[in-house]
């Protein structure tokens, strides 16, 4: 096991996990209830964010008690961060940092995370995300879908983008990055 995370399966206990949010703002409280109904306890928990691991589609999903105002593609708060492993070709990262701010991308790790107001959003961005990252969609084609589609008109229509990842996400090596040498004159 020299040099590798363990990541135990052991959960936080309920009743000390909900006297933890029972104090957070209700949009954060709410949608711990929700994650906990979906995923169970939480792998962690402090007084600022929850986290599980190698939930559902997700390598990792962190639910912070406070949150970053964002405006795309309506104004809303964000305070879930989900990350998937995907490789990222190196051209493509601005276009997808242009597409959505709140996209984080972690070339040597080879994850990709959305950072946004719910799960069904996390999935909507990283689903354009990836279609960007392989020439499907530009980014100005990716944040018209987004804002098409992320209304309210469009909140109870059935969208595959919204409900699951239309891409697998599957550890792949991560990208060690190189040292930039200049060449002698």
């Amino acid at each position: 096991m020299h040099g590798m995370t363990r990541i135990s399966n052991q959960r936080i206990q309920g009743s000390a996990v909900l006297d933890l949010v029972s104090n957070w703002p209700s949009a954060s409280r709410k949608l711990a209830g929700e994650l906990i109904r979906s995923y169970g306890m939480p792998h962690e928990a402090t007084q600022t964010m929850l986290i599980w691991h190698y939930n559902g589609p997700w390598k990792q999903t962190v639910l912070h008690r406070d949150g970053v105002r964002h405006n795309v593609p309506h104004p809303h708060i964000d305070i879930l961060e989900q990350t998937v492993d995907a490789k990222i070709p190196e051209q493509k990262v601005d276009d997808i940092v242009a597409f959505d701010g709140s996209v984080i991308i972690d070339r040597t790790r080879g994850e990709m995370t959305a950072f946004c107001e719910s799960e069904h959003a996390n999935i909507l961005i990283l689903n354009l995300a990836h279609d960007i990252a392989i020439g499907e969609k530009t980014n100005e084609e990716a944040r018209e879908y987004l804002d098409k589609f992320e209304g309210p008109i469009h909140a109870s229509w059935p969208n595959p983008y919204k409900e699951s990842l239309q891409f697998t996400s599957r550890v792949l090596p991560s990208d060690v990055d190189t040292m930039i040498t200049q060449q002698p004159d």
